[in-house]
């Protein structure tokens, strides 16, 4: 229950229990619940979808489901999209690299990620009729987030030190399979074959960036783990728009 309490608080607002302690072990293991949670996170904007889509227009229910997705996690993933973009858009060093991840001041490398991400999630949402948009609510978040774990189970930690050390790191690969197992069936039961196309676009995304990360800078972080599932939930969401 510990690890699922971790995972829900981790990537949600909500919170059952604020005196929750965790440690690495405890961290690692919440990885088995990423897809799990963000599938409750999708059905939680799939239910104020439904809601919202009998009083509001295609494109203002698009907008305020984008806020709402946003809010919903806290801008927690935004956040590590924008200290991502500041440090590994231009080319620099490892070392420095790092240190503009720890700055809490965003540059305008991040302000364009973010605005660019939320545009396109925007423009997707607003794109799609009822039936795929509530289904597209429910699938892509627990697609991203089952990524994030594979990716935080396959990766080493890029520094001793912060989420990143606590999340990554080597182990049974097996938890995390079966969560992204659990996403792919639910993506395949309620968005048909273009679901399993945003699960390989979402696959590519994490298999692109997880190298990048590799390469620049020698493993992952929590900012680039929150990049990697605001990617994947762009990418998921144009190709269910494509298909």
């Amino acid at each position: 229950m510990k690890p699922f309490l971790l995972a829900l608080q981790f990537f949600t607002i909500i919170t059952l229990r604020a005196d929750l302690s965790a440690g690495p072990e405890d961290l690692r293991r919440s990885r088995a619940w990423y897809g799990p949670v963000g599938v409750i996170l999708g059905l939680l904007l799939a239910a104020w979808g439904w809601l919202l889509g009998w009083v509001l227009p295609p494109l203002a229910l698009a907008g305020v489901l984008t806020a709402l997705w946003a809010k919903l996690t806290r801008f927690l993933h935004l956040d590590g999209l924008a200290d991502t973009a500041d440090a590994l858009v231009h080319m620099t060093s490892r070392e420095r690299a790092l240190e503009i991840m720890k700055d809490s001041r965003v540059g305008s490398f991040g302000v364009c990620a973010v605005a660019v991400t939320l545009l396109v999630k925007f423009a997707a949402l607003a794109s799609m009729g009822p039936s795929r948009l509530l289904s597209a609510l429910i699938v892509v978040p627990g697609l991203a987030r089952a990524m994030a774990g594979l990716m935080a189970a396959l990766l080493p930690p890029a520094r001793s030190q912060g989420l990143g050390a606590a999340v990554a790191g080597p182990g049974s690969l097996r938890p995390e399979l079966v969560s992204a197992a659990a996403a792919l069936v639910v993506a395949g039961l309620l968005a048909g074959r273009p679901g399993l196309w945003a699960a390989l676009g979402v696959l590519l995304v994490g298999l692109i960036q997880g190298w990048w990360y590799q390469r620049r800078l020698g493993g992952i972080t929590g900012d680039t783990l929150g990049a990697g599932i605001e990617s994947a939930e762009a990418m998921a969401l144009l190709v269910l728009c494509a298909a």
